[in-house]
C-alpha cells in the first residue's frame, strides 16, 4: 500500500485540479455583489495550474525506485489523462476569456 501512496495523490491532485479547471470562470463573478473580479478568477487559474504540475511531479518522484504494480499504472494512466483535461480545459478558457468570447 505505500508503494501506491505517490499514485493516489497524484490522482487526488488531478482531481482538484480538474475541479478548479471546470469552476475558475466562475470564480470571476465571486466579487462584493458578484461583480466581475478578476483576482478571484486568476486565483483560480494559479490553482488549477498548480495543482496540475504537483500531479506531474509526484507522479515521477522515485519512478525508478519503486516496483510498479497493474494498479499502480492504471492509476498513473488516469491520473494523467485527469490532469492533461484540466491544462487544455483552463488554457482554452483562458485563451476564450481574454479574446472576448
Amino acid at each position: 500500500m505505500k508503494k501506491m501512496i505517490p499514485s493516489i495523490l497524484s490522482l487526488v491532485f488531478s482531481i482538484i485540479a480538474l475541479i478548479f479547471s471546470l469552476m475558475f470562470q466562475s470564480m470571476a463573478y465571486w466579487g462584493p455583489g458578484k461583480t466581475l473580479s478578476m483576482k478571484c478568477y486568476w486565483i483560480g487559474v494559479i490553482v488549477s495550474y498548480f495543482f496540475s504540475i504537483m500531479t506531474v511531479f509526484i507522479m515521477f518522484i522515485k519512478l525508478k525506485q519503486i516496483e510498479l504494480t497493474q494498479i499502480d499504472l492504471v492509476l498513473r494512466l488516469f491520473s494523467s489523462s485527469i490532469m492533461l483535461i484540466s491544462l487544455f480545459l483552463t488554457t482554452f478558457i483562458i485563451i476564450a476569456w481574454e479574446s472576448g468570447f
